[in-house]
């Protein structure tokens, strides 16, 4: 019997130079992300987010994976750590993170999801590069938002 790996985790870091606060309020605020992201529109927010909510949102890449998707918030930990959930278990979930951290005098964002399940490596590692390069670009337009002084 041979280990079969079942996951697969895909991660872009994006300096901003702007204090975490900052980056926490843009990032947290669900009905805000059709200003700034290029991908994701959250539906129908609800008022408060805690572990355990439920967020909805439509994914717009322009591939056959478009459309609304489900998602589980894990930890909501201001202004730290947000991460959610969502997928088929145990054919393919993902884990989606978000960690701010000090970095010279502004925040060092790490994007970062985690696949598992019998899937995982077969969907995310042919598409890992143009994978990376988006959460890379994520990054690049929640920076744009924060640095242009919207």
């Amino acid at each position: 019997m041979r280990n079969v790996q079942h996951t697969a985790v895909v991660t872009a870091v994006t300096d901003i130079a702007s204090p975490a606060e900052k980056v926490w309020k843009v990032l947290t605020d669900f009905a805000g992300y059709a200003q700034w992201h290029p991908a994701l529109r959250f539906v129908d927010v609800p008022p408060e987010i805690l572990p355990g909510t439920r967020l909805r949102a439509q994914v717009t890449l322009g591939t056959e994976n478009d459309g609304e998707y489900g998602f589980t918030v894990l930890h909501y930990e201001a202004p730290r750590r947000l991460a959610w959930e969502g997928g088929i278990p145990e054919v393919l979930m993902g884990q989606h993170s978000f960690v701010l951290e000090p970095h010279e005098g502004g925040t060092r964002f790490t994007e970062s999801e985690e696949f598992t399940g019998t899937a995982a490596v077969e969907t995310v590692e042919p598409a890992r590069s143009h994978m990376e390069e988006g959460y890379a670009s994520y990054g690049r337009a929640l920076k744009e938002r924060l640095e242009s002084g919207h």
